[in-house]
């Protein structure tokens, strides 16, 4: 069984739906990245409502590993991601919290290359659209998440070129009395927006999607 850590450097939330296929390559990698690197750590994972094994396998993980903390997300009010996210976070208390996703979409060997510049910047944004950075996407998929990220940045006034990216490492302090209430995806624009309006500060760097 996991034992809570009360003060970890690192807290990584991950929220998965139905991820029976990926939920042991991403959970087994982002602790081993936590070993190797000698980091002192915590994973939460939030089971969102999943209908296959992902909760059972997950909750096996758990019994191994004392980094991994699952919370069985069931008869919630929301079963979107938003919601999730929301309810990890109010459980990480590491001085830095990541967030990925559950799909293997996010190479857990990419962690270090935000962990490590975590002091250049409140938010480190893992990046698909700057220089160095790739999504591999359909085009349906890659004209919607461009189209998306360019009005936001218009329009929000915040120069940001991939917000909707789910790969961000934040100190914990951007969520100081910030009130997030967005239940789907758009949570990630939302966090964005609300730390820019704080005066928070953000560097994104390459990764491949």
């Amino acid at each position: 069984m996991s034992i809570e850590n009360k003060n970890p450097e690192l807290s990584i939330v991950i929220s998965g739906y139905n991820e029976e296929k990926f939920v042991v390559q991403v959970l087994e990698g982002v602790v081993s990245f936590l070993e190797n690197n000698d980091i002192d750590g915590e994973v939460i994972f939030l089971n969102n409502h999943s209908t296959d094994k992902t909760g059972e396998i997950a909750a096996e993980l758990e019994k191994k590993h004392n980094q991994l903390r699952v919370i069985q997300r069931y008869n919630r009010p929301s079963k979107d991601l938003g919601s999730s996210l929301r309810e990890g976070l109010s459980k990480a208390v590491g001085n830095y919290v990541l967030i990925m996703d559950c799909d293997a979409s996010h190479d857990y060997n990419e962690i270090n290359n935000l962990y490590e510049r975590r002091n250049d910047a409140d938010i480190i944004i893992g990046s698909r659209y700057v220089a160095g950075g790739r999504a591999e996407l359909n085009w349906k998929r890659w004209l919607f998440s461009t189209s998306y990220n360019l009005f936001a940045r218009i329009f929000a006034g915040v120069n940001v070129k991939d917000m909707t990216t789910g790969f961000k490492l934040y100190n914990h302090k951007v969520f100081d009395d910030m009130n997030l209430t967005n239940n789907g995806f758009g949570l990630h624009v939302e966090i964005m927006l609300k730390a820019a309006a704080k005066g928070c500060t953000w560097k994104e760097v390459p990764i491949t999607y």
